[in-house]
């Protein structure tokens, strides 16, 4: 089934390209998303998907049951976009001055909507079901994740995976870390309480939880 899977995903491999090319051209800003999450939502209902939508405030959650019993699985992605000006000349540069898709999260958003499609065809061999989350407003802390766990978005979710783009792996290749990853400005913030430049009083409580996590 494996192989097939991988076949069927080549075969929509330009609806994928073209979804992402659209949504680069129409970036929205975290906690500003009103039209991706839309697009998201008819995908995935078109589908046949059950979906819920503004899932901690513009999440969307979609679930494909198979027809075997199982464990249930989450893959994640995010779809918003960096306030950066895209400055490249390519016929789906930014249509929005100010925003651009400068971190991956377009091409996030298509794969994961790639594989519900592909999935979603094979739903009769899937033993459980099949969680797809597309979180919202995720370049900012502590953005979109908390709310949406806490409007259930993992309720009844037995493991989750997430992938993240990155430009110096090889083309065709995937990178496995089992442990923590893409945690840049936390280790920044740690670094900086270990030397002392911040206080209690000046952190969230966000950024405390994962203090007393850490220490």
């Amino acid at each position: 089934m494996t192989e097939k899977l991988f076949e069927d995903l080549q075969a929509i491999y330009p609806e994928m390209v073209e979804f992402r090319r659209e949504m680069h051209m129409n970036p929205e800003l975290s906690f500003q998303e009103v039209h991706t999450p839309k697009k998201i939502a008819n995908y995935l209902r078109d589908l046949g998907l059950e979906v819920r939508t503004e899932v901690g405030g513009r999440g969307v959650v979609g679930k494909l049951q198979g027809e075997k019993p199982g464990k249930t699985i989450a893959f994640r992605a995010d779809f918003d976009a960096l306030p950066i000006q895209d400055q490249k000349n390519v016929d789906y540069k930014s249509t929005v001055d100010g925003a651009m898709h400068a971190c991956g999260h377009d091409i996030h958003t298509a794969s994961l909507l790639g594989a519900a499609k592909v999935l979603s065809q094979h739903k009769d061999k899937i033993s459980g079901s099949i969680v797809f989350i597309h979180q919202f407003a995720e370049e900012q802390i502590p953005g979109g994740a908390i709310s949406m766990i806490e409007d259930g978005c993992l309720d009844g979710v037995d493991e989750i995976y997430g992938a993240h783009v990155w430009t110096s792996i090889p083309l065709g290749t995937i990178g496995i870390i089992g442990d923590y990853a893409m945690l840049l400005v936390i280790s920044s913030i740690l670094k900086s309480l270990e030397k002392g430049d911040m206080g209690q009083n000046h952190m969230s409580p966000w950024i405390q939880s994962i203090l007393r996590l850490k220490y």
